[in-house]
């Protein structure tokens, strides 16, 4: 884990892709992985976006979709807090892709609500069989936290000048 962290340190020049990219492999490193996916939130336009995904065939980077108030976003937006679901149930009433989760043989999650000071910047969410996730799986992801701040910074300041698409 500490080599992935210093070939973060050292990707400050790299497209947001790549480092998005590494933050999975991080995520892998730490907790493991089926499906990675990063999304971007505009809070005063109540919208998100998918920036990054490791499976454009079922999660595809779509554009704008608008948030929806829920349980999820008082806990992962309003409160600040990962969100954690350790089977398809407890996920069910705040995720309305829970089928296609589930037909893709996943469904514990995590969303971690990545912000630097008072700025929320977006998630990085993990997705893997049921009960591969709990409590115990929150602690180590601390340690993506900053790279992922930064890996968002970089990915919005390159869509607002026209670097990539937003």
């Amino acid at each position: 884990m500490d080599e992935l962290l210093d070939d973060f340190g050292a990707l400050h020049t790299a497209a947001p892709e790549e480092l998005f990219r590494h933050l999975e492999d991080m995520c892998r490193a730490l907790v493991g992985v089926k499906l990675f996916t990063c999304s971007r939130f505009h809070l005063a336009a109540r919208t998100a976006e998918r920036v990054y995904t490791s499976d454009e065939e079922a999660y595809p980077l779509t554009g704008l979709k608008e948030i929806v108030p829920n349980r999820w976003t008082d806990i992962v937006l309003d409160r600040r807090v990962p969100f954690l679901a350790e089977s398809i149930e407890e996920l069910r009433d705040v995720f309305p892709d829970h089928e296609k989760i589930e037909a893709l043989g996943l469904g514990a999650v995590i969303n971690l609500p990545v912000h630097d000071r008072n700025r929320f910047l977006g998630t990085i969410n993990l997705l893997h069989v049921n009960g591969h996730y709990s409590e115990g799986s929150l602690p180590p992801l601390r340690r993506v936290c900053r790279p992922a701040a930064i890996a968002f910074q970089i990915q919005t300041s390159c869509a607002d000048h026209g670097q990539i698409s937003s």
